[in-house]
């Protein structure tokens, strides 16, 4: 089983490789500490499995996912996130990642879950369960994935490039936002997604 790891935190990364490859079979092939690594090491050699961090810088996560999930059918994906959102956890499991795991879980219960998904079952651990439970804030993906950016600092242009979207659509996602959340400037935004832990 040939692994990609895609977190920005290096002592993370190698904590888990030296887990993984501790395990008959399993090899890390491939690094990357931002989500504009994801796409190169992907086209460089076969990957069976994927984990990746949510919060990342280079663009937003639960997008590279679905791109991921589209181009290579046959890839298994598990999200590993330390966030405690439950709209963002809700996020990543409707992008279709094979397993959403949060990052205090056990290393027994990821190798179980590793096990699972290469068995073709779909896993969402209980704790990530409970936090998809108290989610009441409804944001569609595109308006999460928007927000996510606007946060990082992305200008209107440039989320439109990494989602492939209008700058038209984009204003639209934000507005949408802003109404939802009941904000009226990018600032109040920037507070409110701090308070809803989507960072």
């Amino acid at each position: 089983m040939d692994i990609l790891l895609a977190d920005d935190h290096a002592i993370f990364r190698q904590g888990l490789k030296l887990l993984l490859q501790s395990q008959p079979g399993m090899r890390v092939v491939a690094e990357a500490a931002s989500l504009e690594e994801v796409q190169p090491a992907l086209r460089q050699q076969a990957i069976d499995l994927l984990i990746l961090d949510y919060h990342m810088p280079g663009g937003e996560s639960s997008a590279m996912l679905g791109y991921c999930k589209q181009r290579y059918p046959k890839l298994k994906v598990i999200a590993l996130t330390g966030t405690q959102s439950g709209i963002v956890l809700k996020q990543l499991r409707d992008a279709r990642a094979d397993a959403v795991l949060l990052k205090d879980c056990s290393s027994t219960e990821l190798l179980h879950c590793i096990a699972q998904v290469m068995n073709g079952k779909t896993v969402v651990s209980v704790a990530v369960q409970q936090q998809i439970a108290t989610c009441t804030e409804v944001l569609t993906a595109r308006e999460l994935q928007t927000v996510q950016l606007i946060y990082q600092g992305y200008a209107g242009a440039d989320v439109a490039a990494q989602l492939n979207l209008s700058a038209k659509t984009v204003d639209k996602h934000r507005e949408n936002v802003m109404r939802k959340l009941q904000v009226h400037n990018v600032v109040q935004l920037i507070h409110k997604v701090r308070e809803l832990k989507l960072v």
